[in-house]
């Protein structure tokens, strides 16, 4: 067995131990390698597993962070080092503004619910304060901001950015605090619950990503009132949001030409993320499933008039 071999096995291992809703395939054409969604646990993550997180293309980035936002996924990069050093257990890193950890760190907020409190940034490596804490407790003591800075060994303006939350501290300086106010500063920091309401602005141009028949796709959606973004670097090619789902569409001149490794991939991801798979061809075939996935010709998407009516034939021929 190689080593990526044994690297993959513990990844399965851990993620099967952690949750029972996962679908996981590694296919290094693809931005992402694992779903994870815990309804107990109000957690949803899309993971890319590289043993080196600076391996993971910028383009890659870009594309798990708006397949997240659109299948409302926390993104999320676990490997074991950076092009210089081995990523520390407990520590938060950050690649393209997707957080970054290794498989021990992922193990044990998974497993253990142990979340890290500290996270890499330029400079150093940092802690998260309670900052209303911070602000109750120095002036309960009635200590000045001036004072507070000159017993930890940083600004007055530095302290007065903590109690506002807008900068994070060093360890050293965090404990410092602790130590001074007597009273526990620092928070943890929970990777999987960063924020994915709030769509990212950066975007891969259509001409480049997109294909004649993603185009047509797009433009029968559109037709329909739906928003569909393309994806190349996925198990499907398009993501159309659809009311309070997502339509995963997997697009081909003809059904015979798709890989069902995919397809089982694609069928397993949709049972996790309970949203809707679908082939969608150009061709005229009579085949109306394959691989458990709804099939839809081009002409049958192009009579359909409203979002429901594709709605019940994905279902109808998913048996579902």
């Amino acid at each position: 067995m190689s080593v990526r071999e044994k690297y993959q096995e513990e990844i399965r291992e851990v993620i099967g131990t952690a949750v029972r809703n996962h679908a996981t395939s590694f296919n290094h054409n693809y931005c992402f390698d694992s779903i994870i969604s815990d309804e107990d646990e109000k957690i949803r993550i899309v993971i890319k597993f590289s043993n080196t997180i600076d391996n993971v293309w910028p383009e890659a980035l870009l594309e798990l962070r708006r397949i997240g936002y659109i299948l409302r996924c926390t993104p999320l990069i676990v490997g074991e080092r950076t092009r210089k050093q081995p990523i520390q257990d407990g520590i938060v890193y950050s690649r393209g503004d997707v957080a970054a950890i290794n498989l021990a760190t992922l193990q044990q907020m998974l497993v253990e619910k142990i979340l890290p409190y500290m996270r890499t940034r330029k400079g150093g490596i940092y802690v998260k304060l309670d900052c209303k804490q911070l602000r109750e407790q120095r002036e309960a003591r009635n200590l000045s901001r001036g004072y507070v800075a000159g017993e930890v060994g940083v600004s007055r303006r530095a302290i007065y950015e903590y109690e506002r939350g807008m900068m994070n501290p060093t360890v050293e300086i965090a404990i410092r605090l602790e130590e001074l106010l007597e009273t526990k500063l620092i928070e943890p920091i929970n990777p999987l619950k960063f924020d994915t309401t709030t769509q990212d602005d950066s975007t891969i141009s259509d001409s480049e990503k997109t294909t004649q028949l993603s185009q047509e796709v797009d433009l029968m959606f559109s037709r329909l009132g739906l928003d569909s973004t393309a994806t190349s670097e996925a198990p499907f090619d398009m993501l159309t949001s659809l009311q309070s789902s997502v339509v995963l569409s997997c697009l081909k001149q003809s059904i015979k030409l798709i890989d069902n490794r995919r397809l089982i991939f694609l069928a397993r991801l949709s049972e996790v993320l309970k949203e809707h798979p679908v082939i969608i061809t150009s061709e005229q075939t009579s085949t109306k499933s394959k691989d458990g996935i709804p099939v839809v010709t081009i002409k049958e998407l192009m009579s359909i008039q409203n979002p429901n009516e594709l709605i019940s034939m994905i279902q109808e021929r998913r048996g579902t």
